[in-house]
């Protein structure tokens, strides 16, 4: 287990969330981001979410 606290995303943040987003509208993936498998997997659970709530684009910005 890792001793540091695991990072949430809140959908609702759309600025945080984009840090995340290529200008094509991807995800990035972990070794770009750094994040942990667990935080990507919480990551993209709140863009698609946000994609859903159109607080975010699918494609090109």
């Amino acid at each position: 287990m890792s001793s540091k606290k695991d990072r949430t995303f809140d959908f609702k943040n759309v600025e945080e969330l984009q840090t995340f987003i290529t200008p094509l509208g991807k995800i990035m993936p972990a070794k770009r981001t750094g994040l942990s498998g667990r935080e990507q997997r919480r990551l993209k659970t709140a863009v698609k979410m946000a994609r859903q709530l159109a607080l975010l684009s699918y494609g090109v910005q």
